[in-house]
């Protein structure tokens, strides 16, 4: 788990233009006070983007690993009582915190395509939308499959470039080539449980409505919907 979190945290600065994109789109001015879900908040990155610009908001870490959830309360202890702790499993039905909803809006970052089961995944849109507020936003950070296998080839050779350019070891790019040619199944699909459009037809069958794709690059995107 440490050296899954370090390598997430050098991600941050990165990740800090879509986290900084998804506060835009919410429906609420900064001074507004507001309770934020962030399912699968692993160690609290969109959790603390989110404090940090919103005063008076309050978010609710959801997340299935108890020593991620203990990470996440020591990062953010100068939040206080603005930052809640709610551990469960996403496969279960009662997964949502309900107790502090109904919510201002929902998050997630590269959380939901690690269940691997696209089935589960539109259930907890429909869980999520029927816990929003009117008009609240639900915004998805996650990984996605390309929609074509020409394009999940042309993306392959894409991620295998930019390795090679940052001076990845060539070992490292034989195990990524390696990885992408695992199954059958990953060949014919993808790695991931879906693609963009996919998602956004489950969304659209949950309820949401203004449902869109409002950043992508490759197999990363941010994509949502409002209440």
């Amino acid at each position: 788990m440490d050296e899954w979190v370090r390598r997430q945290l050098a991600e941050d600065p990165s990740r800090a233009e879509r986290f900084q994109l998804m506060c835009d789109l919410f429906p609420f001015p900064h001074d507004a006070t507001v309770t934020i879900l962030d399912v699968g908040a692993g160690y609290g990155p969109v959790s603390m983007f989110i404090l940090d610009r919103y005063p008076h908001a309050t978010c609710i870490a959801q997340d299935g690993s108890e020593p991620m959830l203990n990470r996440a309360r020591h990062l953010v202890a100068k939040y206080g009582e603005r930052f809640k702790l709610h551990q469960s499993d996403l496969f279960e039905v009662s997964w949502l915190p309900e107790q502090f909803g109904p919510f201002d809006a929902a998050v997630s970052s590269s959380c939901l395509h690690n269940l691997r089961d696209f089935k589960r995944i539109r259930e907890i849109y429909g869980e999520i939308r029927t816990h929003l507020k009117p008009g609240g936003a639900f915004l998805n950070a996650d990984l996605i499959n390309a929609p074509t296998a020409a394009l999940r080839q042309r993306y392959d050779g894409v991620a295998a470039t930019r390795r090679h350019r940052e001076g990845a070891p060539a070992e490292d790019l034989a195990e990524m080539v390696r990885h992408g040619r695992r199954s059958p199944a990953t060949a014919t699909r993808g790695p991931f449980p879906a693609t963009l459009d996919q998602h956004l037809a489950a969304l659209k069958a949950a309820g949401f409505k203004d449902i869109d794709c409002f950043w992508k690059e490759l197999r990363r995107a941010v994509f949502g919907g409002y209440a």
